[in-house]
């Protein structure tokens, strides 16, 4: 089978038929043994605290932004509105930025509701309207 991911690069992927009855079989089988028993930690996901000492210890940014970074997005926004294109390597070749920046700030605009997600082809919506 053929498959296009988000990216559009056509991807080659083999896998076995299952059929919705094998599945329920399947299904039938495991229930058979009685209720799970779930480990609490896996369920509850990671601790606050942990996750920001783990967050810490790798060197990411644990949203406290500098004024370089905050400035750095405010000039992105602006390209965005003024130039209505969005994507990860418009914004690196016009802030000279790397990628992964780059990226982060598209995805921070996108979680703000300044642009869309990106479609099937990977265009995305500028949402702020035009400015006169």
């Amino acid at each position: 089978m053929l498959y296009m991911a988000g990216g559009g690069r056509i991807v080659r992927v083999h896998g076995p038929f299952v059929s919705d009855e094998e599945v329920e079989e399947i299904v039938s089988h495991l229930k058979s043994f009685g209720v799970p028993d779930y480990v609490s930690g896996v369920v509850e996901g990671p601790d606050d605290d942990k996750a920001a000492d783990i967050d810490a210890v790798l060197g990411l940014n644990t949203g406290g932004n500098t004024d370089v970074e905050n400035a750095l997005y405010d000039t992105a926004v602006a390209i965005v509105i003024k130039d209505r294109k969005c994507s990860t390597s418009y914004i690196q070749r016009k802030l000279g930025i790397g990628y992964n920046k780059a990226a982060r700030l598209v995805e921070q605009m996108e979680d703000e509701g300044l642009v869309s997600p990106s479609n099937h082809v990977g265009k995305r919506e500028i949402l702020v309207p035009e400015q006169a």
